[in-house]
């Protein structure tokens, strides 16, 4: 219920302003390329299957749905279970946003771009770990990718 509320005020207060978004969304995002996009399942109780989508200006140029196992005696500093999206998103650098779906039904969504205004990148990687409360995107800085495009 307090999602609907809030996403009710959004709402207003996007119709509200809709004027002035396009200079504010221009300064808090970045070009950028996503060097690579992956899960991992912390849950200690269950696996789960995760869709990995990826826009690039407004677009999906990448969806794909991984089952990931349970995770096993998770310390903190030791890889957990997960997959990592194959990257038919190519090297081009653009305004980035990635979600995960889990169980087809809870999804999140972040923007790659922004994070990468914050940080002056020029490259993001994007790790996605659930641990059977929520999902949650973390990023890193990817100035230099050890991968070729």
């Amino acid at each position: 219920m307090r999602r609907r509320a809030l996403l009710s005020a959004a709402v207003g207060v996007t119709v509200g302003s809709v004027g002035c978004l396009a200079s504010i969304r221009d300064s808090n995002r970045q070009m950028a390329q996503l060097g690579w996009f992956g899960v991992h399942n912390v849950d200690p109780e269950s696996s789960h299957t995760f869709t990995l989508i990826v826009e690039r200006d407004g677009n999906v140029v990448h969806e794909s749905s991984h089952e990931v196992d349970t995770a096993e005696d998770h310390d903190p500093g030791v890889a957990s279970d997960g997959a990592v999206a194959e990257c038919t998103w190519g090297g081009t650098a653009g305004d980035y946003s990635v979600r995960v779906r889990r169980n087809g039904e809870e999804e999140t969504e972040r923007s790659i771009s922004a994070f990468a205004a914050e940080r002056g990148a020029n490259c993001v990687v994007a790790d996605a770990e659930y641990q059977n409360y929520d999902a949650t995107s973390e990023f890193l800085d990817g100035k230099a990718c050890p991968f070729p495009f």
